[in-house]
């Protein structure tokens, strides 16, 4: 897509908001230099013409527009902000929205700094481009012409003199430009980097200490802060040199409007009110000559980060399909589906074909690396199968709409993330039409609400950063409650039960059977005894199905699952 046509989607739905702050600060921009104007009155007219009569009212011209000015400019300036933070949060928003489509792999693959500096820095630098720096250009481009226009009517001498300075300004520009825009994108990238390291230094603070390699850690973000220094430091000399050239070209021409200007007032063919006036005219010039130059300089650097946003929207996402899963699930099968994950790694699945019958409690198990949670993964369309397709109710799964298939599973991993939030804001996750008896109920059948109910603050009780408050088998316990809250139609559980004590799980998974009862229920498990009663056993083996059947069938007849079985009861 086009650059300026993606910019534009966004002005477009600020529109109205944004040309009245645009307006207002032109607006006040021509305010403020007719208050100037009056003093040529001022001086030819009071001071030298001994007309004292019109104090009065110059004083009092020069007062209403200075007035009117400082409110337009208030004005300008609130609505300027109000666009940046409306923009800014539309643009959030939308790019949550795509990080959340995009393939789990691309996610796993960055580092979780690098999609926060997408919302502190970024979205903010851009949005602050198309509201506040969009204004203030437009603004000064106002102020330029009109200008140009007096100084015209005034002293052809000294526009034809301004508009030959203008020239360098376009040529600095130019020169400048590009390469402003290429140092802002490396020093995005690398304060990115920087941004890693403090994530990785933060959350490896246990380990590190327990390692004793705080010196090593202190190396490693010493090497990051350098790299990204010297890219700060780049920038700045270049931003340095090309505001000496700049200054100094102004400096120059200021100094030729006096000599200019104090020669036609010697000869006569200026008072000296219009002198005066026109030499804060052409200082003003000068000015808005200079914010227009430094409009496009930060256009330059607002341009890469206008990029880096863009080409993130326009990255590989997720299919979101457009098919509406009608009914309730009747079937579910995987047809001859191939996946790796990586174009050099081995395929984890080699053709596999099976069925997943809906309203029965179905156990996958294998050994390690089989493709259990491959099959899992690929189900909750975190991945897409190389080959072949799963279907559901005899449509492709990535053809049906991913809200609408999304909205019938729980899943629960071995791992399960909480948020730094009360419990029953965990268990909840916004779903406000979840009553507090279900909550409860729920909170009991995963034998967690006995241990809520200790806690000083009970459900409202805060867990920390990830949970970390908690042992492994209550925060799995926690996130267990939180999938069956919501009677979903499709459970899946992935190594949910692994931190659990033998008699808690044991508990639990009568609960769950008498609860699940006609609903379908998935379970990837290590620990074969918590499937021993599934209605339905799938055994996987380096990526293919090799054997399936009861407990009581595969203990017959199946080579693997008796093998498994038996390792377990060895390890036991």
């Amino acid at each position: 897509m086009n650059t300026f046509k993606w910019i534009w989607g966004y002005l477009y739905q600020t529109r109205g908001m944004i040309l009245l702050g645009v307006g207002v600060l032109a607006l006040q921009q021509l305010v403020q230099i007719m208050a100037q104007g009056s003093q040529k009155f001022l001086i030819d007219d009071v001071l030298i013409g001994k007309q004292y009569g019109q104090l009065t009212w110059v004083l009092l011209y020069l007062a209403s527009t200075s007035l009117v000015s400082y409110g337009l400019n208030w004005w300008g300036n609130y609505l300027t902000r109000l666009n940046q933070l409306t923009l800014h949060r539309r643009m959030g928003s939308s790019l949550m929205a795509v990080i959340q489509r995009k393939p789990v792999a691309e996610i796993q693959n960055q580092r979780t700094a690098k999609w926060v500096q997408y919302f502190t820095s970024d979205i903010q630098q851009v949005a602050d481009f198309l509201s506040r720096d969009l204004a203030k250009g437009v603004q000064q481009v106002a102020a330029t012409l009109f200008l140009i226009g007096i100084i015209a009517w005034a002293s052809p001498m000294i526009l034809i003199l301004v508009v030959v300075f203008s020239v360098f300004y376009i040529g600095l520009g130019r020169y400048f430009g590009p390469i402003m825009r290429r140092q802002t994108r490396e020093m995005q990238e690398k304060r990115g980097d920087l941004l890693v390291k403090i994530e990785e230094g933060i959350a490896s603070t246990r380990e590190v200490i327990a390692y004793n390699r705080m010196a090593w850690e202190e190396k490693n973000f010493r090497s990051a802060f350098a790299a990204f220094f010297d890219k700060v430091m780049e920038n700045g000399k270049m931003s340095n040199t090309q505001l000496l050239l700049s200054n100094s070209i102004q400096w120059i021409g200021r100094l030729g409007v006096l000599v200019i200007g104090g020669y036609e007032v010697i000869q006569g063919s200026a008072t000296l009110g219009m002198f005066v006036v026109v030499y804060q005219y052409s200082n003003q010039l000068f000015s808005s000559f200079q914010n227009v130059f430094n409009f496009f300089m930060n256009l330059s650097g607002r341009m890469a980060y206008v990029d880096r946003v863009k080409g993130l929207f326009e990255q590989e996402q997720t299919p979101a399909g457009t098919k509406k899963l009608t009914g309730a699930v009747r079937s579910i099968r995987f047809d001859q589906v191939s996946f790796a994950y990586s174009e050099e790694s081995r395929s984890v699945l080699n053709r596999l074909s099976l069925v997943l019958e809906t309203g029965r409690k179905i156990a996958i198990v294998g050994t390690s690396g089989g493709g259990k949670s491959t099959i899992a993964q690929l189900l909750l369309r975190f991945f897409e199968p190389t080959q072949g397709a799963i279907r559901v109710n005899g449509k492709t799964l990535n053809e049906i709409r991913l809200d609408d298939w999304m909205s019938r599973i729980s899943v629960v991993f071995q791992e399960p993330f909480l948020l730094p939030d009360t419990i029953r804001s965990n268990l909840l996750l916004g779903r406000e039409h979840i009553t507090e008896e279900q909550l409860i109920e729920a909170c009991r059948i995963a034998q967690i609400h006995d241990f809520i109910e200790s806690l000083e603050q009970g459900y409202e009780t805060i867990i920390g950063e990830r949970g970390y408050t908690l042992s492994g088998g209550q925060r799995q316990r926690l996130a267990i409650a939180r999938a069956i809250v919501g009677d979903p139609e499709i459970l899946l559980l992935d190594e949910a039960t692994s931190a659990l004590d033998m008699e808690t799980e044991r508990r639990m998974q009568e609960e769950l059977d008498q609860i699940r009862k006609g609903r379908t229920t998935i379970i990837i498990a290590h620990r074969l005894s918590t499937i021993r009663n599934a209605d339905h056993i799938l055994v996987m083996d380096q990526g293919r199905l090799a054997e399936q059947g009861t407990h009581e069938e595969l203990m017959a007849t199946g080579d693997i699952y008796k093998r498994l079985v038996a390792s377990v009861a060895e390890a036991s």
